[in-house]
């Protein structure tokens, strides 16, 4: 099995639609501080190149929205389920999301 690994800029692509996954999600939860947050950063990382200083600063408030000030960490925890519902959905977006930035640090 070969092992194909992604360029910046598809795993920035990948980031911004994790985002918009993650954040429509997140509207249902009542986080729209965390919303407008992601928003923004999803912006930011559309025009900033992979490694400036404006998309390494972005990749921070992702981070810092998940570890820190909006503790969208929570959300990233899977149940135990047979039932593929909202939460597991949630999980697996936020999780993907977190994954993806971090690996841009």
């Amino acid at each position: 099995m070969a092992v194909r690994k992604r360029n910046r800029q598809d795993t920035k692509a990948a980031l911004v639609k994790s985002l918009a996954m993650l954040t429509h999600l997140l509207r249902d939860q009542n986080e729209a501080e965390a919303v407008v947050c992601l928003e923004g950063v999803s912006e930011v990382l559309v025009r900033a190149e992979p490694g400036s200083k404006e998309f390494k600063a972005a990749i921070a408030t992702i981070i810092d929205a998940f570890e820190d000030e909006h503790e969208l960490m929570a959300y990233t925890y899977h149940r135990d389920s047979n039932e593929w519902t909202e939460v597991e959905e949630l999980a697996q977006a936020s999780s993907r999301v977190i994954s993806l930035a971090r690996n841009f640090r």
